[in-house]
């Protein structure tokens, strides 16, 4: 016997959309912010200038994709199928 309840799958599928389309959203967000901060980081190399903050953004969007993809995983492994 268990000692909660499952999740009825009337419930369990709009919750599973909504984290797929967050998701979505959190990944293309860190690829845009790795785009800009891509040519911030070219255009501060181009110039001979000391390294700014377009290198810590190209981490950060690495570190926060890889975070929301983890987290993610982590959701499908404690969620029913």
């Amino acid at each position: 016997m268990l000692a909660y309840k499952q999740i009825p799958a009337d419930v369990l599928a709009p919750m599973m959309q909504l984290l797929n389309w967050l998701l979505w959203f959190v990944l293309l967000s860190c690829l845009a912010w790795m785009i800009l901060s891509a040519g911030r980081l070219w255009i501060a190399f181009r110039s001979d200038l000391a390294v700014n903050d377009a290198s810590h953004g190209v981490l950060m969007s690495l570190i926060g994709a890889s975070v929301a993809s983890t987290a993610s995983a982590i959701a499908l492994a404690f969620l029913p199928a």
